[in-house]
């Protein structure tokens, strides 16, 4: 195909929303560019497309549609049939790539050795799919590999398209292990290259899933009954029936044989296969080996199976230490919030509270959820203390309570209030639940990484006092002009304070942002459709624009000045941070511009007052 893009990157999506934003993301931030990215919608009702067409609009989605499907492999095939590129990768919603280099170290793979594909490693909460055969033995109680990790040619994906029958969850290893048996050059990478999300597939049915495997054995192996595709399955699934799969590996012929031999290899490398008995294992480890072994080049594919074992052990080992080392970090910060607030209860806080209505808000993720309770304590721990706190987490990340770290769960002592939303929203959890908590009081929003000096709330309630109409911020930029308009972010002024309410200077949530009573009344704050289309990745610019339309202007407080305005970042800062998308890929920019083409078609007249005589001037 004369042009042709070197991959097909392909989403496919079904009310899905929050989670295509990670997908999209994680697209956005690759190296290498010589791709087109399609999207294939199965006529979702949750405004995805909204979001579609923000990345439409900035020439990230090159191709998209909309419209009822059957089924994820339905809409993976339409993926295949759109696609132009010379490889495809389906990456579906929620899933993401490992780094933003992996589509440049995939295409020097497949260009230096000429290969009809490539097929990785992938990661889900900790686990690693670490594939190691390469051959049609994937068919068989559908041993298992991370979709997301692999790279095919489309030619070939399009001659051999996915089963879509309504009860099948296994065709993709269906498809391959026919790839393989049609010759395909696909080879393994020993490296994660995708993580998968954290929402079950379509596999996680169990009923369902068996039945699509018992259905694929009897089909692709005639000799096999439906009792005996009941046996191999018990036995991937829980080690169960060993003896029965022993005796069949010694009876059974090729291609069946070969198969068998590396579904037993795999599964003993399974935790399932800590219910065996050491003896019979053995047995089984023995007569699956000498059935390789007596291939040509087996050899050199038990080869890899003990270094893929050995690198799978070593990826978790890694990942357990750096649990550790955030547990050891965790307690060791604990130890020192617990001294520095010992101190300050001695001097600042030792004058009598001064009772506050502010409500606050913030939210939270798995990777931050160990060090969250850290920022809400320091909130406790103020001059001038909330009324309440509320943490909101999304279940689809986080399932509930049981999954929180006791330090987390002991501040519900202490008032805070933990609520569960049925799917995440990521940064905009910290609002878009809170209406009715907004509608009499002031209403604060709150990073969850941060460290608040004692008199953080302090600051928003005399300011709110003093300026009971406007936006109170302790962390404000002034947003530049450049030749009568609104300059790059880039170049804002950071840390900002002025001496009277302005239109030009803009919030940040990190250093705590204060909302007058009502204003999340406004419907358009939560209108679900326009925070897709215009700022799904910025919270704090979509909030600016809500109140340029409403003319409700920000003062800025005494700690929007260098660092006052927190006393230090949590362990887990870093992680799951958005300054490297917003700031140094320009995406601030990109939907800065949206929301002001919004708002000058919300309230045409606002740029007389932004760009006018300021009300600091």
């Amino acid at each position: 195909m004369k042009n042709a893009p070197f991959f097909s990157i392909v989403t496919v999506a079904r009310n899905d929303a929050w989670s295509l934003m990670k997908t999209m993301r994680s697209v956005f931030e690759q190296s290498f560019r010589d791709f087109e990215y399609l999207v294939v919608d199965g006529a979702s009702t949750d405004k995805s497309q909204r979001l579609v067409e923000f990345w439409q609009n900035q020439g990230l989605v090159t191709g998209a549609v909309s419209e009822p499907d059957t089924g994820v492999y339905n809409g993976m095939n339409k993926g295949l049939r759109m696609a132009r590129g010379r490889f495809v990768c389906l990456l579906n919603a929620s899933d993401v790539f490992a780094d933003p280099d992996v589509l440049e170290r995939v295409a020097g793979i497949l260009t230096d050795r000429d290969l009809d594909g490539v097929l990785g490693w992938g990661e889900l909460k900790d686990q690693f799919w670490t594939s190691w055969t390469e051959g049609e033995a994937f068919k068989l109680a559908s041993l298992g590999f991370c979709h997301q990790a692999l790279y095919v040619r489309r030619s070939l994906l399009v001659d051999e398209p996915f089963d879509e029958r309504a009860f099948k969850t296994d065709s993709d290893t269906l498809q391959l292990a026919r790839l393989y048996a049609k010759g395909a050059r696909i080879a393994i990478v020993p490296q994660v290259l995708a993580i998968r999300g954290g929402e079950p597939g379509i596999s996680a049915d169990l009923e369902r899933s068996g039945r699509s495997i018992r259905h694929t054995l009897v089909e692709e192996y005639p000799e096999l009954t439906e009792a005996d595709a009941d046996q191999i399955l018990a036995f991937r699934r829980t080690c169960a029936e060993p003896e029965a799969i022993l005796a069949r590996l010694q009876t059974a012929q090729p291609p069946l044989s070969r198969h068998l031999a590396r579904m037993v290899l795999d599964t003993l490398f399974q935790r399932q296969s800590g219910t065996l008995a050491p003896a019979l294992s053995a047995r089984l480890l023995d007569a699956a080996l000498a059935i390789v072994l007596a291939e040509d080049g087996g050899a050199g594919e038990v080869r890899r199976l003990v270094f893929t074992q050995r690198r799978r052990a070593e990826m978790l080992a890694e990942r357990a230490e750096a649990r550790r080392q955030l547990d050891y970090d965790a307690s060791k910060f604990e130890a020192e919030e617990t001294a520095r607030i010992s101190k300050i209860r001695g001097g600042v806080l030792a004058a009598p509270a001064r009772p506050s209505d502010l409500i606050v808000s913030l939210t939270s993720f798995p990777a931050r959820i160990k060090t969250v309770s850290f920022a809400i304590a320091s909130l406790f721990e103020q001059t001038c203390p909330p009324k309440e706190i509320h943490l909101w987490l999304g279940r689809d990340e986080i399932p509930g309570k049981n999954w929180l770290p006791r330090r987390l769960r002991d501040l519900e002592e202490r008032g805070l209030q933990i609520h569960f939303a049925p799917r995440t929203f990521h940064q905009y959890d910290k609002f878009l639940h809170n209406a009715a908590l907004n509608a009499a009081a002031p209403f604060v929003i709150v990073d969850d990484d941060v460290i608040y000096p004692p008199e953080a709330l302090a600051h928003l309630c005399e300011m709110h006092r003093l300026h009971p109409h406007a936006v109170i911020g302790n962390r404000c930029h002034s947003m530049g002009i450049e030749e009568g308009a609104i300059a790059p972010y880039r170049l804002w002024q950071r840390e900002v304070r002025l001496p009277a309410p302005s239109f030009r200077l803009m919030p940040t949530g990190a250093g705590g942002v204060l909302y007058p009573p009502g204003f999340l009344s406004d419907p358009a704050v939560t209108r679900i459709e326009d925070i897709l289309a215009l700022a799904p990745y910025a919270d704090d610019i979509w909030l600016k624009v809500c109140a340029l339309a409403r003319a409700i202007p920000t003062m800025a407080t005494a700690l929007s000045h260098k660092s006052d305005w927190y006393h230090r970042y949590t362990p887990t800062m870093r992680a799951g941070t958005l300054m490297a998308t917003n700031v140094e890929r320009g995406l601030n920019d990109v939907q800065i511009a949206r929301c002001l083409d919004w708002l000058t078609r919300r309230k045409p007249d606002w740029r007389a007052a932004f760009f006018g005589k300021d009300l600091a001037a």
